[in-house]
């Protein structure tokens, strides 16, 4: 029986090679587009899975509020918070703690070696995470001052003679920057995996930190720069250890008179780090959870437009199959064994184009590896992946299959023999009223997806073009001089070496800071105005040269700038500052031009406001312009920023290499371009527009695919119509038009419905920026009006060659 239904089913799929091609091509691109975004979905989910506690691991998060405002929302927080939750609550089996310490300028013997991302950690690290070891002890590794371990790269890059022999590079030692004591090697661990929240070439013992803070990297209850993790026992809920910590807080912090800020703590689960931080000063690698979901539910969206045209094809080609039904009834046929048939017939054109797919997705790996920015492989992700997720995907695609083919097979199955064979046979309403119901959903999916693009793609360029209070474009920014020493001479020196590069033909600005746009910035906390005790404030800082707010174009709006005068080698001895616009109205200042002269303080240091400049957007457009202090500042970490203009970028990056050199002997010389470096804030954002603008275009094929199928079948049903109509007189166009008018119209129900579905979801994917753009009435018609003329010249080019058919060859049979 199997037998006959399968050369039955293959004989029809033969048969009919137009309408199984498009039904094949439809689900294979729905298949490929499920395949290629599953990849990427299960990719992001997998984070941080492969840390045996990952289940019971926490990170400590902290909310800061200042006169009852939020004014930092971070995962950093003091030193003593760890070890004292340990002790205050039985709750928690063990912490660790990090500080990040950046990439480190290495020297071994002569030569300098620029390490990856480097942090301080404690002798808990290894404890709370699985990250295997090679060689050394996990437990002892980061217990003593001066201790290091490395993974797998840094080892090579540091010891290359070494080679793989690993427990030959536990005891060698290395410099860091200028300290005069060496760090010693006392573990290797495996090259961290790209699925990890937390990435480092280099750890450096916490010991060291401790010991160089005389403690109060230890026990400090004001100093915030560490990230705590707290393991919890067994069969705790978080939640609930979660309910003590405002007991802990006044405990500790006894309201704001520790601290100057109420705090906060929370627990984030370890699973969420990646996908749903949205924190200030997160080490995190992350990404949105929202845009991974929303990629997950457009592969769905295809995938259900192409079982729907399945749908709809098969159904409408029910007056072909009628007489076959019949036949089989009078000759025995019972209504389960059509079904079964049918059902048959479903899940070979499912599996044929389930093959199909598999192609694709191996076709379109690359291009899709180079968009996401992962190295990902559909066999990889189905060998890594827990075998209940593979059934369950496996289950949704067999009851896609299934439930796809199944309406069809009922409606075909339930013809009564004596009507078909009478040549009687007429299709229901209700079957009609499906089919139209059907396409809707198609095209409402369709449109909503493009209105959806629209509006991503407004909002990227808005990005694109906002105006940052500042300019960026044509930077090169050249590391700091890490290594050369703070003395009486370094800022003369810096004079020196930013005079010499103006000299260069084609640099028209040169300037240093701190911090760099893009940087999240420190903030300093108990900040008000001399003349006011009663308030206290926090505020960002931003250390830089008397250059740097003409090198990056910043506008003064009251009082002048900084003068070489302004600076001080001893940072005690600072008196000027400038603030930004935000600053002065959270002081409560009316007018930038009444902050000129008025004295800052923070009860240690006071300084006064000799200058107020516009707002600028130091982060990305996700965050508010913060309340910003300039202050006059020079450093051995202070990068440089060089404005060009020329078109031999090449020639000029020599140049200033050399220049470089010759004022800061020994250190290694990199360069980035500003733009590129504040852009990759928008990374993840790009990334999602350009995914959801390709399988929006997948999506517009496979409806349109459907539309082919459909407005193919009724010129096909109605072509002597068309003749006769012909005969009479109708024109070319009120044929088209006559033949069209359905479909078309169904699809404008269709764009209609898009509206408010792609209204309310921009609405809610927009709210991830502080600044945005207002979707008009525009990025709404103009979808409608796309959809509609895509699937007008869609079906106008299948009614158009039944319409231009000589009435005499469809009418000679009659």
């Amino acid at each position: 029986m199997l037998r006959n239904y399968l050369i039955i089913a293959f004989r029809n799929v033969l048969k009919n090679k137009v309408f199984s091609g498009i039904n094949i091509l439809g689900l294979g691109i729905g298949l490929a587009a499920c395949l290629l975004i599953f990849q990427f979905v299960r990719y992001e989910l997998s984070y941080d899975t492969f840390h045996t506690k990952i289940d019971r691991i926490y990170r400590v998060t902290n909310d800061r509020f200042q006169h009852g405002k939020l004014i930092q929302h971070g995962t950093i927080t003091y030193p003593a918070v760890g070890p004292a939750m340990v002790r205050d609550f039985p709750e928690i089996e063990e912490y660790t703690r990090l500080m990040p310490a950046g990439t480190l300028n290495i020297r071994i013997d002569d030569q300098y070696i620029r390490s990856g991302q480097s942090h301080f950690a404690d002798e808990h690290f290894f404890s709370v995470f699985s990250f295997p070891m090679l060689a050394g002890d996990r437990l002892t590794a980061l217990k003593e001052p001066l201790s290091a371990v490395l993974t797998e790269h840094a080892a090579k890059q540091f010891f290359p003679a070494q080679g793989t022999d690993y427990a030959s590079m536990i005891g060698k030692t290395f410099y860091w920057g200028t300290d005069k004591e060496p760090y010693t090697v006392k573990a290797i661990c495996r090259d961290i995996p790209a699925n990890s929240h937390i990435q480092f070439d280099v750890l450096i013992s916490y010991a060291t930190l401790i010991r160089a803070t005389q403690m109060e990297a230890d026990n400090s209850w004001t100093w915030s720069d560490m990230r705590h993790y707290l393991v919890l026992k067994p069969g705790v809920d978080y939640t609930q250890l979660e309910a003590k910590f405002p007991a802990f807080s006044d405990r500790h912090f006894q309201g704001d008179k520790v601290s100057g800020s109420v705090e906060k703590f929370y627990l984030q689960p370890l699973r969420d780090a990646h996908l749903y931080s949205q924190y200030e000063y997160d080490i995190a690698k992350v990404a949105s959870g929202k845009a991974v979901w929303a990629m997950l539910i457009v592969a769905l969206f295809i995938l259900l437009i192409a079982w729907i045209n399945y749908i709809n094809l098969t159904t409408s080609r029910a007056l072909d199959r009628a007489k076959e039904v019949g036949l089989r009834k009078v000759m025995g046929a019972f209504k389960t064994q059509l079904i079964k048939q049918f059902i048959l017939e479903s899940f070979i054109l499912t599996g044929l184009a389930f093959v199909v797919a598999m192609m694709m997705a191996q076709l379109l790996q690359a291009p899709f590896n180079k968009i996401t920015g992962n190295d990902l492989s559909l066999w990889q992700v189905i060998q890594t992946t827990d075998p209940r997720t593979l059934l369950g995907v496996a289950a949704l695609l067999l009851l896609g299959a299934l439930v796809s083919g199944f309406y069809p097979a009922l409606v075909l199955s339930s013809y009564q023999p004596i009507t078909v064979l009478k040549g009687k046979f007429q299709r229901s309403a209700r079957g009609n009223f499906l089919r139209k119901a059907l396409v809707i959903v198609q095209f409402t999916s369709s449109a909503a997806l493009i209105t959806g693009t629209i509006i991503v793609s407004k909002q990227l360029n808005f990005i694109n073009d906002a105006d940052l209070g500042m300019v960026i474009d044509n930077t090169v920014v050249v590391n700091a001089p890490e290594l050369s020493a703070w003395d009486s001479s370094f800022m003369q020196r810096v004079e020196s070496y930013k005079h010499a590069l103006l000299q260069l033909p084609g640099v028209e600005r040169v300037a240093t800071s701190s911090n760099l746009p893009g940087d999240r910035l420190a903030r300093g906390f108990n900040l008000h105005l001399k003349e006011q005790t009663s308030s206290k404030y926090t505020i960002s800082y931003l250390g830089v040269d008397h250059h740097f707010m003409g090198a990056y174009n910043m506008s003064l709006v009251a009082g002048r700038g900084f003068l070489p005068t302004d600076h001080q080698a001893d940072y005690d001895k600072i008196r000027s500052i400038i603030l930004n616009v935000n600053a002065t109205r959270l002081l409560g200042i009316s007018t930038p031009e009444d902050a000129i002269g008025k004295e800052l303080t923070d009860d240690k240091h006071t300084w006064t406001i000799i200058g107020v400049i516009r707002d600028f957007h130091q982060e990305s457009l996700k965050s508010p312009m913060e309340p910003t202090l300039l202050m006059p500042t020079y450093s051995t970490y202070a990068a440089t920023s060089i404005k060009i203009k020329t078109d031999d970028t090449k020639s000029m990056l020599a140049s200033i290499e050399d220049t470089y050199k010759k004022y800061f002997p020994g250190n290694a010389f990199e360069y980035f371009f500003m733009k590129d470096r504040y852009n990759r804030q928008y990374n993840d954002d790009m990334r999602f527009g350009k995914i959801i603008s390709i399988f929006t275009g997948l999506a517009i094929v496979v409806a349109c695919l459907g539309l082919i199928g459909l407005s193919s079948y009724t010129a096909t049903q109605r072509t002597k119509e068309i003749g006769i109509r012909k005969v009479l007189g109708a024109s070319v166009v009120h044929i088209i038009s006559l033949l069209s008018v359905d479909l078309v119209r169904l699809v404008a129900v269709a764009a209609a419905l898009s509206i408010p579905i792609a209204y309310f979801s921009m609405q809610h994917c927009l709210q991830g920026y502080a600044y945005r753009v207002t979707p008009g009435w525009v990025q709404f018609v103009a979808p409608l009006l796309l959809v509609l003329l895509i699937a007008a010249f869609t079906i106008s080019f299948q009614v158009l060659k039944a319409a231009m058919k000589n009435p005499i060859d469809t009418l000679k049979q009659e």
